[in-house]
């Protein structure tokens, strides 16, 4: 009989463990590539060593009389069209519901690349900071969009004199009589009407998902941002992004790949740009403002003070009776005439919206999220469960803190 030496039996040895490690490496990796059509490939971490100088320029010593702007940046299903909303309610603001859906539709129409369309959101998020509508494809868009039928009062300044004959408040209302928007009714109305543009953007319509793309488009010195950087418990807003439609399960109904990636990299996002604000400098820094929505939905009174102070605006008590009755409502109070659908209408008892969770995600999911989220949990206070049914379930208990580690980075 052979025998068989024992470096060649080593070697064997080390042959095989390599390929079952590869192959369980492999089958990891297909089964994570198996993800809904939806999804980009993850993206790499967002640089942070930026040249603050640079920054200086985009922020800092504005001519006193540069135009107000005030941007909202969230994940979807954070709470973005409530806090929209309180801006849409003040009489001196004109608001511009997620404006950067325009942008991508006109990125379709027109096919433009990645590059291109970080070019074409600059020059629109520039011409809205302007009070500026002289593209042609996003004029016609927007008239579209915030004059269709369920969509018209998602912008009061828009539905309202002098592009509308009525207010909204006026029974005879209707966008039907509102007469076709130009790039002069369009940008006077905006200038001379009101004292502050707010628009709410989504991070997922954001070149690279990052906050430093938005800001380019104030390097003006007569334009003059903030940001109001919004974010939710990911184990509310994970799952309600699923049930929304805005990512799909794939592979074995037990495996939640599309959770996992979706959790992996909203998180992976939400740190990013938390970190992206905290090597900014003083000077910068105070110009953003961390809003976290159970902050909004426990204490919404406080939190539009709050917020209206940040932005340089008066309470008015008509905001704050419509913001009282919006957040102690059920959601069938919603009426699509009045609302539009469900998912722009703001009704909502704030503090089953912000607990919700707790009793309608499954544990499995809860557990996934928190293993995927932990870290960008924990810098923004929200407490683990960690496979504790017991403390999930008391609802006596909160599952966030109200002194936290990214509280101390922002204004």
């Amino acid at each position: 009989m052979r025998r068989i030496r024992s470096s060649s039996l080593l070697k064997s040895k080390l042959l095989r463990v390599c390929f079952v490690t590869l192959s369980l490496l492999g089958i990891y990796f297909v089964g994570f590539s198996n993800q809904p059509y939806e999804f980009h490939e993850i993206q790499q971490s967002i640089a942070t060593g930026y040249d603050f100088v640079e920054y200086k320029a985009l922020l800092d010593d504005k001519d006193r009389t540069a135009r107000r702007n005030l941007i909202i940046v969230s994940h979807g299903r954070s709470g973005s069209t409530l806090t929209g909303d309180i801006f849409n309610h003040h009489p001196s603001v004109f608001y511009m519901y997620e404006p950067l859906q325009t942008a991508k539709r006109v990125q379709d129409k027109l096919k433009i690349n990645d590059t291109g369309y970080s070019n074409l959101v600059e020059e629109f998020l520039t011409g809205v900071f302007h009070c500026k509508f002289d593209n042609p494809d996003i004029l016609e868009d927007i008239e579209r969009y915030y004059r269709k039928p369920e969509h018209p009062r998602v912008s009061h300044a828009i539905g309202s004199p002098p592009l509308c004959p009525y207010q909204m408040t006026d029974p005879r209302w209707s966008p039907t009589l509102c007469k076709p928007m130009t790039s002069d009714t369009l940008g006077s109305a905006c200038m001379d009407t009101y004292d502050l543009t707010v628009v709410k953007i989504l991070m997922s319509r954001i070149p690279e998902y990052s906050i430093k793309n938005i800001l380019t488009a104030c390097g003006s010195p007569d334009i003059d941002c903030k940001v109001i950087f919004l974010v939710r418990d990911p184990r509310a807003m994970i799952p309600s992004s699923l049930n929304t439609g805005f990512f799909k399960e794939k592979g074995h109904p037990n495996a939640h790949w599309g959770t996992r990636l979706y959790s992996y990299k909203q998180c992976k996002e939400t740190e990013d740009n938390l970190e992206l604000v905290r090597k900014l400098p003083d000077s910068l820094r105070h110009r953003i403002k961390l809003l976290r929505y159970e902050d909004l939905a426990i204490e919404p009174l406080k939190v539009l003070a709050d917020i209206y102070e940040f932005a340089g605006l008066p309470v008015l008590e008509s905001v704050r009776i419509w913001l009282n009755e919006t957040t102690q409502q059920s959601r069938k109070a919603c009426d699509k005439e009045l609302d539009g659908p469900l998912v722009t209408c703001t009704k909502d008892d704030a503090w089953a919206a912000a607990n919700r969770w707790r009793w309608k995600v499954h544990p499995h999911e809860i557990d996934i999220i928190e293993r995927y989220c932990r870290r960008a949990m924990d810098l923004m206070g929200y407490r683990l469960v960690d496979r504790s049914y017991d403390l999930l379930a008391n609802a006596n208990i909160p599952l966030f803190s109200s002194n936290y580690e990214a509280k101390h980075w922002f204004h």
